[in-house]
């Protein structure tokens, strides 16, 4: 499984954060707090789960303090398949989604655990991680502690079985230790020590007894003689079955000792690894210039393919005006709009003049200032006129009540009613006209005929008698003041023609004339408004004219763009084509300058790639080799014989020299066979014999118990039987807890011997890599770790330095993972792990980093800021 690509929401310092890893080695470099720890823990925490609120696991958690979106994405390849792991806050770890990318199925959160192997954080964080604390504690590492380590790495899932071993042994140690003096085992012994002295004296008291004592002492001699060659038997029985477990392993010996090869001429390290960097940099080369002439091809062919800004550079000039004059018209839109809102105020205010003028049709200019003077004369002239009038009506009243009330009471009474009956009649037609909104001429005219009508009601009497001198005055009074009335009628007259004639020629002859004098300031308001409107649609035209032309000069653009609908629509459509133009012409742009650093880059990696070809057909040549593959054939023969000389030198450890010579002696695998029953055959046949000295020693013990004079030696004896028996229980125990660890260690062993050796093989080439041939072989004596030197000096691992001891551990841990591949294949995560290195041996672990790489991804996470220093091909990521 490898990591391609991380996604971080939000996990401690990083927020919406990415980073696209690398196949191989990866190195993410910067200072204290940048962050590495984190980024490393997040990793963890999609991989396994988000660590819990309680205890330390808190201090893992790393939720954002900011209230960003709790987790993240994790990009990840297993099986040529791509993966999308994504973890965000939620119970039981978090909530998990796992998604095929190619397909987009969400698949069950069971599917984790087959991309990860079945393996859990604990696991991974023992076979696949480690920081500079583990490496720290390796030289204070006895041999079991380390071998335990070995055996955890070397039998996946041994943690419970190693803990459980350990208990055994601690529970063992408390009942027995062979220097001990407080076990319960060893103090029952010490006492049985003294009470078999106490027994002895108590039965040397009588000569029988001595002689059955003497007996005793012989059957005890016998039986620990004959203990003896029971013992040696089962020595030489355990050696058979030794050699016997031994022979697989001894025939591989036999099969590979005979094809080591003498003469075998060794390339030197440091010339295969100055050859394989310097092939490794021919590959990358290629690989490079095969991506940089895919990105030239692709950049050339995008320049070539985009018919959008083709054309647009063939009209470059033309279009260039057209988005410089595209704010003009924008403005000129938005006069007119304005204009047009304008102009239906303007409509509105001289609608509502009209209503107030009570004028539907045209409306009649100002008044100029003679005209206004002269409607204001005649306007009051015929105010004048009419108070005038109405004083001459009411004095003809009057001096009509008088001739009433001079004439004879008693006449007749048809005549009155008749006169009265006229004047009513006559002052009803003159006074009502005026109360009327009349033209002046009919109420002019009523007048007359009112005047008329009481005329005449006084003037009908062709029978009346000649009145009185008194009657005479007032009727003459009466005529005179008509004649007068008469006179201003007619001056009215004029006047009411003259006012009539200006409201005909004004067109307002249907209105009031005592409003006429009130509506110079309307009609000066509606001239004005007209002028304003003249203005607006003389400059209304002119923008629909610029319009138009621009109109006309865009119609180029109609494939392009959409020129349908209202013009600020079109605008609109207009400056999106300008702005997506923009944006392409930036692309494009670029893209040239994309291009040639591309090419240049291109002709950079090309020179350099003959220039390492040049130096690997030298390389070659100085080898006698003709090709890379010939070379690849002979390393591989050279790692081929150096792994065959591992394999025989871990066969002879692993059978040792004694055995080695006494598997020599054997034809085949039926004569050790046939050795090993007839060993087992004496061995029964000693037992049976030991058998019968101790029914021997039975009667003895049991006549010597007759012998005794008293209870002192029945007692001793009950006390030595309650005691054995004590021993026994104790021993029982002992021997179950002792015997439950061995078989642990054994199972343990058993379960790792199939890939230890190639472990210890693989450790060994990648400790003589790291430590520059100085160690080139790994063992193990009774107390603790042994390295041996390019001189054949041993070292113990607490003798090494630190940091000799720490490449001890890395090469022993990267060659677990190595050897490992075919059962479960993970990232390789690295936090600061080399803090001790020397500048030499760092530049050795990045080499063997490298390499690891090709088949595994390696994460290293450092706050070396040298790290660009060291001769690497890794991708480095800045952290800041």
């Amino acid at each position: 499984m490898k990591i391609l690509k991380i996604n971080v929401y939000g996990f401690g310092k990083w927020q919406d954060q990415q980073f696209d890893l690398t196949n191989g080695l990866t190195v993410f470099s910067g200072p204290n707090e940048a962050g590495k720890s984190t980024l490393r823990q997040f990793i963890l925490s999609v991989l396994f789960g988000f660590r819990t609120k309680r205890g330390a696991d808190r201090y893992l958690r790393y939720e954002p303090k900011n209230g960003s979106k709790y987790g993240g994405e994790l990009l990840i390849e297993n099986h040529d398949e791509q993966y999308l792991l994504t973890r965000v806050k939620g119970k039981s770890g978090g909530k998990l989604t796992i998604t095929n990318v190619a397909t987009q199925e969400v698949l069950a959160n069971d599917e984790l655990s087959n991309l990860l192997g079945s393996v859990d954080e604990t696991l991974f964080n023992e076979m696949f991680s480690f920081s500079q604390s583990e490496l720290a504690e390796v030289r204070q590492l006895d041999r079991d502690e380390f071998r335990k380590r070995v055996l955890k790495i070397g039998a996946v899932g041994s943690d419970e079985w190693i803990g459980l071993q350990s208990s055994f042994e601690k529970s063992a140690d408390k009942i027995y230790a062979p220097k001990g003096r407080v076990r319960p085992l060893n103090k029952l012994l010490k006492e049985y020590d003294s009470l078999s002295q106490s027994v002895q004296k108590a039965a040397n008291e009588t000569e029988l007894y001595k002689q059955y004592a003497t007996d005793m002492n012989l059957n005890q001699t016998k039986l620990s003689q004959l203990q003896v060659k029971i013992e040696t038997s089962k020595a030489q029985l355990d050696k058979l079955k030794h050699d016997l477990s031994g022979w697989d392993a001894y025939q591989k010996y036999l099969e590979l000792a005979p094809k080591l090869n003498s003469h075998f001429v060794e390339i030197s390290s440091d010339l295969m690894q100055a050859v394989e960097h310097n092939h490794q940099q021919i590959s990358e080369a290629a690989q490079t210039l095969q991506t940089l002439q895919e990105k030239i091809s692709d950049l050339k062919q995008k320049e070539q393919q985009n018919p959008r800004i083709l054309f647009y550079s063939s009209h470059e000039q033309e279009f260039e005006n057209i988005r410089q004059d595209l704010n003009k018209i924008e403005n000129v839109v938005i006069q007119d709009e304005q204009l047009g809102k304008k102009q239906v105020e303007i409509d509105a205010e001289q609608n509502q003049i009209r209503r107030q003028l009570g004028i539907q049709e045209t409306v009649p200019e100002p008044f100029s200032e003679e005209e206004f003077d002269q409607l204001q004369r005649d306007l009051k002239q015929k105010s004048e006129r009419t108070r005038e009038k109405q004083n001459l009506q009411n004095q003809v009243v009057e001096l009509q009540d008088k001739l009433l009330k001079t004439s004879n009471p008693n006449s007749n009474n048809s005549k009155d009613k008749l006169k009265m009956s006229f004047s009513v009649i006559g002052f009803i037609i003159i006074i009502l006209p005026w109360a009327l909104s009349l033209s002046m001429g009919v109420k002019i005219g009523l007048l007359v005929l009112g005047l008329l009508i009481i005329l005449g009601g006084w003037l009908i009497n062709p029978n009346e008698n000649k009145t009185d001198h008194a009657e005479d005055d007032l009727q003459t009074q009466v005529t005179s003041l008509q004649k007068q009335l008469q006179e201003i009628t007619e001056q009215s007259k004029d006047v009411n023609e003259r006012i009539q004639k200006f409201g005909v020629a004004k067109g307002i002859s249907q209105t009031d004339p005592q409003t006429w004098l009130a509506m110079q300031n309307d009609l000066k308001r509606f001239e004005r408004l007209s002028e304003d409107q003249r203005a607006n649609q003389s400059q209304q035209h002119n923008n629909q004219e610029i319009i138009a032309v621009f109109n006309e000069r865009t119609k180029i653009l109609a494939d392009w763009v959409v020129l349908t609908g209202s013009i600020n629509q079109q605008l609109k459509n207009l400056a999106d084509y300008f702005k997506k133009i923009e944006q392409e012409q930036k692309i494009t742009h670029q893209n040239k300058q994309d291009l040639k650093y591309y090419q240049d880059r291109f002709n950079q990696v090309e020179l350099e790639s003959k220039k390492a070809k040049q130096a690997e057909s030298e390389y070659l040549q100085k080898l006698s080799l003709k090709n890379w593959e010939s070379f690849e054939t002979a390393k591989k023969a050279q790692f081929d014989q150096e792994a065959m000389i591992g394999q025989v030198a871990q066969l002879k450890q692993q059978l040792g020299e004694s055995t080695l010579t006494d598997l020599q002696h054997f034809s085949d695998q039926e004569e050790i066979q046939s050795q090993l029953h007839r060993q087992e055959n004496n061995l029964t046949q000693l037992r049976d014999e030991q058998e019968k000295l101790v029914e021997q020693k039975t009667v003895l013990n049991t006549q010597m118990q007759q012998l005794a004079n008293d209870e002192t030696y029945a007692n001793l004896q009950q006390q030595q039987a309650n005691l054995e028996a004590e021993i026994l229980a104790q021993t029982r125990d002992w021997l179950t807890e002792k015997l439950a660890a061995q078989w642990i260690d054994e199972t343990l062993s058993v379960a790792s011997q199939g890939r230890l050796p190639k472990i210890m093989n693989y450790a060994e080439q990648y400790f003589s890599l790291l430590t520059n041939k100085r160690y080139n072989k790994i063992s193990f004596d009774d107390e603790t770790i042994v390295v041996f030197d390019s001189d054949h000096q041993s070292s113990e691992v607490g003798e090494l330095s630190q940091g000799t001891a720490e490449q001890l551990y890395v090469s022993i841990r990267l060659a677990f993972v190595k050897v490992m591949a075919d059962l479960v294949s993970l990232p390789i995560i690295i936090d600061d792990g080399f803090v001790n290195f020397d500048s030499n041996r760092k530049q050795n672990v990045m080499a063997l980093l490298n390499q690891i790489s090709e088949e595994h991804q390696v994460i290293y996470f450092t706050a070396d800021d040298q790290i660009d220093d060291l001769d690497t091909k890794s991708q480095v990521i800045r952290l800041k």
